[in-house]
């Protein structure tokens, strides 16, 4: 009795010990919760901003300080017609527009596939003997003063840049093209093509800046951008006269969706098209007008697509500003808090496409001599 006594003692204290020592086990291996992340971890609004995100990631914009901001006066009330509200007489009327438009130049449709380096644009040049005098004419006024003479192609090339004389070739294209208009139109399409000039070497510069996988593709839009005003104004009477000094954007397209129910970005892209220049240019002449009057939040685009529309906005407002207003320092270009109508969404809209590091940029000293070299020849 004692014996058996002793064994049921012993399985007892075993019994008890291996509970112990698995009870412990369990214990140890129970999972705990997660640790939150640390503030440092987590990038904040200004870190999202900067220029180490990888391409195309976007920062919260915040929406209170936005909405606390009131709406610029010129943008109460206005509406930017797309094409799809076009009546079937609008749409009539404006590809009347387009087809009263003499046939591009053959030197547009290569302006708009490429001609990106310096040989491949001379050469384009070098087989018009028309295209050449009209460009060292233009150079050698004395709207650029220049210290001394231009005497070729290559050397406008080499001295102004790819950019500039891509500008200057496509303006003097659509002249020959274009029968002789009235002062004022021709003050109007002179003025067109300075800031179409700037805008496409604005975009080719920001675009190298800003790390844009193919600059000079940036910079062949944007020369195109205005396409639609150059039909507008050879085309609509009493047009040319809101492409005056001071007249804003908005003021602009108003004028021109009051005398046709269109806008320059309607009928530009029309004309590329009956043009049969390639869509990508088509369509973002059509969709240039979004930053204009969209919130950052309601940006219909995303990724590259987004970004490159914003940086197309902000060259064709930099090339008018320095047209119509004579900006004359890029880095005074008002885009932190803008209450100009023309820029009043732009900061939001830089900041949420991934590109806020911009107003910054426009500041930096290299940068901001490069490009006022730019503005300083353009704008003479």
């Amino acid at each position: 009795m004692e014996f058996d006594a002793l064994w049921v003692v012993l399985i007892v204290l075993v019994a008890l010990t291996l509970w112990l020592f698995l009870g412990k086990s369990k214990t140890k291996k129970r999972p705990q919760p997660p640790k939150k992340p640390s503030s440092v971890s987590q990038p904040s609004a200004k870190g999202a901003e900067s220029a180490e995100l990888p391409a195309f990631e976007s920062a919260a914009v915040d929406r209170s300080e936005v909405a606390q901001r009131p709406l610029p006066a010129e943008l109460e009330g206005f509406h930017l017609v797309m094409r799809d509200e076009l009546t079937p007489e609008v749409s009539a009327n404006i590809d009347a527009i387009c087809t009263r438009m003499p046939e591009p130049h053959p030197v547009q449709r290569k302006l708009a596939s490429g001609l990106d380096t310096p040989d491949a644009l001379m050469e384009a040049v070098a087989s018009d003997a028309g295209l050449t005098a009209s460009i060292l004419r233009t150079v050698n006024s004395a709207a650029f003063s220049l210290a001394s003479p231009i005497t070729s192609v290559q050397h406008a090339i080499t001295y102004l840049g790819v950019s500039v004389v891509k500008g200057l070739v496509a303006q003097a294209a659509v002249a020959e093209q274009l029968d002789e208009g009235s002062p004022e139109q021709q003050a109007a399409l002179g003025r067109i093509w300075k800031s179409a000039c700037t805008a496409s070497a604005m975009a080719q510069m920001l675009g190298q800046e800003l790390g844009v996988e193919r600059p000079s593709v940036l910079a062949t839009k944007a020369l195109f951008f205005n396409l639609g005003d150059v039909a507008l104004v050879t085309s609509v009477e009493g047009l040319p006269a809101v492409y005056s000094d001071g007249v804003s954007i908005v003021d602009r397209v108003s004028a021109q969706q009051k005398a046709c129910s269109a806008n320059t970005a309607i009928v530009g892209a029309g004309l590329a098209r009956h043009w049969h220049l390639p869509d990508d240019i088509a369509n973002a002449i059509e969709s240039g007008f979004i930053p204009l009057v969209t919130p950052a939040s309601e940006h219909p685009m995303s990724g590259a697509e987004r970004q490159e529309n914003v940086l197309l906005y902000l060259a064709g407002r930099i090339g008018d500003r320095v047209t119509y207003r004579g900006l004359a320092d890029i880095a005074e270009l008002p885009i932190a808090d803008s209450e100009e109508p023309g820029l009043f969404y732009l900061e939001e809209q830089l900041k949420a496409s991934g590109l806020g590091r911009v107003p910054a940029l426009l500041e930096e000293p290299a940068f901001r001599r490069k490009a006022n070299r730019v503005l300083a020849t353009l704008n003479a």
